[in-house]
């Protein structure tokens, strides 16, 4: 028979709710302290023993006799341990009759196995759980124990392969590496500190929801997943790779959609004996409105890598949420149909390029000194930028009238724009900078159309009017070279104005020049070559007469007495205005350009 290590658990059967921070504290304990007790040797048990026992048992019954026990246990091939059908009915011949399509065998009830397996092996222990379906939840926690007190197992493998977890999957304590490889998983997860694997791998599964909570492993990879609901809340780890997964929003809202945040704080209580597994469903049930999250707290992230994912939710509806503290990031090569809330605080290196976005909320959370390294492409986000509080808010784009009306929620939204600004200006990219700054000024300029609408004044009737004058004539100061286009039509414009007006600059009269033309022609005296040469003349020499009066009323004002009369003598002086007004607008840009 099993005997288990009560002595180390006696005190969480019957706990009191003032000693729920001891019981938690006993809990943390026993996984860090637990592998160094003296166990007999005599009473370890083969894992493989636990499986082949849990083959007989109902749904109704259980593998241990009391939950939350902690067993030694041992290996019949610590280089490589397979627990399989095939090596159960090796060892168990009379196991056959549980072979369920040749290759599975079905374990019924509620799966919990708690142990320390020693490590007496050269190389570190590698353990294969492969071709199993379980019926209920599973809570399988094992940790590696040698001669060294806080030996790490780097080459260890808890492995689990062409398995069926039709409820829950819970590791909450466990030094393995651990890989998930080919697995269907209603629930996978792993929570609590206690878990402190070297490596987590999982890919190529199918999983419905995948949690971790407050696990601190040294490395996560997750690639080529079939997933559902993914949160990773208050996780630390050098490196987490997040590659190549599908993650879909299950049609319906189901039980299975856990909060692992709430999960996590409760199955610590469930195993304690604090909570019973009922009243924890309960509790935990969330109606969610998130697809994928991750958030460290105060916990972090070195490296964070999401490359090649797609995020698939056809009601757009559903967030997929990253709020996590890291010192790289670096989202590429993602498919986003959902609304994407970016908030990280990143202190070294950010990179996101070549994503395909639906909405996106761009906090100034990003690298902000010229020494970090940040590449975000701005085709990307342009037309996707929002401001969305939290998931399940309604994203904000200042467009309507409801919206402009919310003056705070609008400079969220500018902040995000702000601080894309920044950081193309402080990286030279003068193209994409322009780009924001134009689309953050159409947003002012929809304000200012409201404020206009609604409150009226002399103000706001300039501040909106000049903005527009400003986006025409230098595209809001990004555009030097359309000022100057503009500034040359003007010229012409009045140039040909003047050319109908007297001037004192004209040698003749334009009606002197046709009287004497008519004159020559009814005379024949000189051809018609002379006189028309001569009236040609006299039409050019005040056209550029016209033109000069023009420059020179537009640049300078006029030098001493204006050279025409009457109307002429008006639209000069109001020219003269419009080009002083016009030419301080385009030295601005031109400056503005010169010093990005």
């Amino acid at each position: 028979m099993i005997q288990p290590i009560n002595a180390m658990r006696s005190s969480l059967n019957r706990p009191k709710s003032k000693y729920r921070d001891l019981i938690n504290l006993i809990v943390l304990t026993i996984a860090i302290l637990g592998p160094f007790l003296t166990v007999n040797a005599q009473s370890k048990k083969p894992l493989i023993d636990l499986f082949y026992e849990a083959l007989s048992l109902t749904e109704t019954d259980s593998l241990v006799r009391e939950s939350g026990d902690f067993y030694e246990l041992s290996l019949e091939n610590y280089a490589l341990e397979e627990i399989s059908p095939a090596a159960i009915i090796k060892k168990f011949p009379e196991a056959k009759k549980y072979l369920v399509n040749d290759s599975i065998m079905i374990i019924k009830p509620y799966f919990e196995i708690q142990g320390f397996i020693e490590d007496f092996s050269k190389a570190d222990p590698k353990i294969t759980i492969k071709n199993f379906q379980f019926e209920s939840d599973a809570l399988i926690n094992l940790n590696l124990y040698g001669k060294l007190k806080e030996e790490v197992f780097n080459a260890s493998d808890l492995k689990f392969e062409y398995c069926h977890f039709k409820k829950e999957l819970l590791i909450w304590f466990s030094n393995f590496s651990m890989t998930f490889a080919h697995n269907t998983i209603d629930r996978l997860q792993v929570i609590n500190e206690t878990v402190v694997s070297p490596r987590i791998a999982i890919h190529k599964n199918t999983i419905h929801v995948l949690g971790m909570w407050t696990a601190t492993p040294r490395e996560v990879i997750i690639a080529n997943n079939n997933l559902g609901l993914v949160e990773i809340d208050r996780t630390s780890a050098r490196k987490l790779l997040f590659l190549n997964n599908t993650i879909t929003v299950p049609k319906t809202v189901k039980k299975e959609w856990y909060s692992t945040v709430r999960a996590g704080e409760i199955s610590k209580l469930v195993y304690s004996g604090v909570l019973n597994r009922d009243s924890a469903n309960e509790y935990r049930r969330l109606q969610g409105n998130v697809l994928f999250q991750i958030s460290s707290d105060e916990r972090y992230i070195s490296t964070l890598e999401i490359s090649g994912n797609r995020f698939l939710d056809p009601s757009h509806k559903t967030a997929v949420i990253f709020n996590q503290l890291s010192q790289n990031m670096v989202v590429t090569n993602n498919v986003f149909e959902t609304p994407v809330i970016m908030r990280p605080v990143v202190s070294n290196r950010f990179v996101m390029e070549q994503n395909l976005f639906e909405t996106i909320t761009m906090e100034a959370s990003m690298p902000n000194t010229p020494q970090n390294y940040v590449v975000v492409d701005w085709n990307d986000l342009k037309g996707k930028l929002n401001w969305q509080e939290s998931e399940g808010t309604t994203p904000y784009y200042g467009v309507s009238k409801e919206e402009l009306a919310d003056k705070t929620r609008f400079f969220n939204l500018i902040a995000g724009y702000s601080r894309l600004l920044e950081v193309y200006k402080s990286y030279g990219n003068l193209d994409d900078a322009n780009d924001v700054f134009l689309d953050m000024k159409e947003l002012h300029l929809k304000r200012y159309e409201y404020l206009y609408q609604t409150e009226g004044g002399t103000t706001n009737f300039f501040q909106l009017n000049l903005n527009r004058l400003l986006k025409v004539y230098t595209r809001h100061g990004t555009d030097p070279a359309q000022a100057m286009t503009a500034s040359l039509w003007i010229i012409i414009f009045f140039s040909v104005i003047y050319f109908f007006f007297p001037s004192d600059w004209d040698v003749y009269s334009k009606s002197k020049l046709m009287a004497d033309f008519k004159s020559f022609t009814e005379k024949n005296e000189k051809g018609y070559f002379k006189p028309f040469f001569k009236l040609l003349t006299g039409v050019v020499s005040s056209f550029f007469n016209a033109i000069t009066l023009s420059v020179n009323s537009f640049v300078t004002l006029g030098f001493g007495t204006i050279p025409t009369t009457g109307l002429a003598k008006y639209i000069c002086i109001f020219q003269g205005f419009l080009g002083w007004f016009l030419l301080s607008i385009f030295i601005v840009a031109l400056i503005n350009q010169i010093l990005i």
